[in-house]
């Protein structure tokens, strides 16, 4: 079964724990699994994007969507190699984090739209959706996206858009990550 599976959603809602969950509970029913997560920071063009969150550089904010953009292009050929192996492909964060985030930075939707239009469409995209609120609650150590409470509700608005635009599965996490999984679980079988 080679299927591409996408987490998404503002900062602490959970994707990572979600992702990592649903890798585990998939290597145990026997699949082949590659868990991974965009920016990948370990790469060039990552640590760019990792220098700007945490202000040790600053760019504008079509910059960081491009640079999100080409670290995506590179991720994606990982992910593509995976998929014709016969992997599922489990991916905490993805294009939508783009037109999220950089949407809520001002940039305009359908240029970064433009930059993400040869972006493969996963097979199934969980949101884990959290208001800022309980989220802000969540995390002690903040980047530059992270710390700002009025930032972090425009990102959750625009989720709130995309999730109806691209038929986002809609997870409820403001509950346990028990019961959180049981659902990623039932909608991951149910497909």
């Amino acid at each position: 079964m080679n299927k591409f599976i996408v987490f998404e959603g503002i900062d602490a809602s959970g994707k990572e724990t979600q992702a990592k969950l649903l890798s585990s509970f998939l290597k145990k029913k026997g699949f082949e699994v590659l868990l991974t997560h965009e920016p990948i920071y370990e790469e060039p063009i990552g640590k760019i994007i990792k220098d700007n969150l945490e202000k040790k550089i600053s760019l504008s904010s079509e910059t960081i969507a491009m640079l999100y953009a080409a670290d995506r292009h590179e991720h994606y050929l990982n992910v593509e190699k995976a998929l014709s192996e016969g992997k599922v492909v489990i991916s905490d964060r993805y294009k939508y984090s783009n037109m999220a985030y950089q949407g809520a930075n001002g940039v305009d939707s359908r240029w970064i739209e433009e930059i993400e239009k040869y972006s493969k469409d996963p097979d199934i995209i969980f949101y884990i959706r959290v208001k800022p609120e309980s989220a802000m609650k969540r995390r002690k150590e903040k980047d530059l996206y992270e710390e700002n409470y009025e930032f972090q509700k425009k990102v959750f608005g625009i989720y709130e858009n995309l999730s109806k635009k691209y038929n986002f599965i809609t997870i409820d996490g403001e509950r346990s990550i028990e019961e959180i999984h049981k659902e990623v679980i039932k909608n991951f079988s149910e497909d």
